[in-house]
């Protein structure tokens, strides 16, 4: 069974479960709705919306994006479909590739139609902004292929659902819920040890403050919105966070490898 077979299975056992919908809909229904909801309600300009929607956006994405990735290894694994996978046989890496693609296909089709949908509620009810629809759209999307990469990892390396769902969830907390706490404490430590002085904080710190996917998102979409793609600066830019997040789509699944290559199924 090739890596293409793997991903044709993978979409069509989520078209079969509904998972597809299921989340389109949380993709949809927090950000649409809700920037709905603000486009009315405020008289703030089409560019202050949409990164208030983007804020939204990059606060849910993550979760839907690593519960979804999360069993795309350790739900085969469990039900012991897994080494019957094995035995047609595809390499372990074609399973991974083919997963990894599967799931990424479906993140962006739901990220794809929930960003549309939001960016069209504010371009309808402001009449305007519609040259932030591709980036607002695009740059969730990458995003969520983002936290995807980083979901695949983790079904990857782990030795049951169970383990892969606790550790999806603590990683979610790491790096969207409870961030900006990690972020001061990494900043006070330091200025403790003399790595960081009060009149300037220096780039290396400024860089560790876009390593999640989410942060370095909304980097990129303040860089557009802004009018800065293209500044000397390259954390303040458009190229750097499209880089960190693509990294991070390669990188875990690619460290999940190593453990699922050597992994005994039983």
């Amino acid at each position: 069974m090739s890596v293409t077979s793997i991903v044709r299975k993978d979409l069509a056992d989520a078209g079969r479960s509904k998972m597809l919908w299921a989340v389109v809909i949380l993709v949809v229904l927090p950000t649409a709705g809700a920037t709905g909801l603000l486009a009315v309600s405020t008289d703030e300009a089409a560019p202050k919306v949409f990164t208030l929607a983007f804020q939204l956006g990059i606060a849910t994405l993550p979760i839907v994006a690593l519960l979804l990735a999360k069993g795309a290894i350790t739900g085969e694994r469990d039900s012991g479909s897994l080494r019957l996978l094995l035995g047609l046989p595809p390499a372990r890496r074609d399973v991974l590739l083919g997963k990894l693609v599967g799931r990424t296909v479906l993140m962006l089709i739901a990220t794809l139609m929930g960003g549309l949908v939001t960016a069209l509620v504010v371009v309808a009810l402001l009449g305007s902004g519609v040259t932030l629809v591709m980036p607002f759209v695009g740059l969730l999307g990458l995003m969520g292929l983002a936290f995807v990469g980083l979901g695949i990892g983790i079904s990857a390396a782990s030795a049951s659902d169970t383990r892969a769902t606790v550790v999806a969830v603590g990683a979610y907390m790491l790096l969207v819920a409870l961030w900006n706490l990690l972020y001061s404490g990494i900043q006070r430590a330091a200025a403790a040890v003399g790595l960081a002085d009060g009149a300037a904080q220096p780039g290396w710190l400024d860089l560790v403050g876009i390593v999640p996917p989410n942060r370095a998102a909304a980097v990129a979409f303040d860089a557009i919105v802004s009018g800065r793609t293209f500044v000397v600066d390259p954390i303040g830019s458009l190229w750097l966070p499209v880089v960190i997040m693509i990294a991070w789509l390669i990188i875990p699944a690619a460290v999940g490898y190593r453990q699922f290559r050597a992994a005994d199924l039983g």
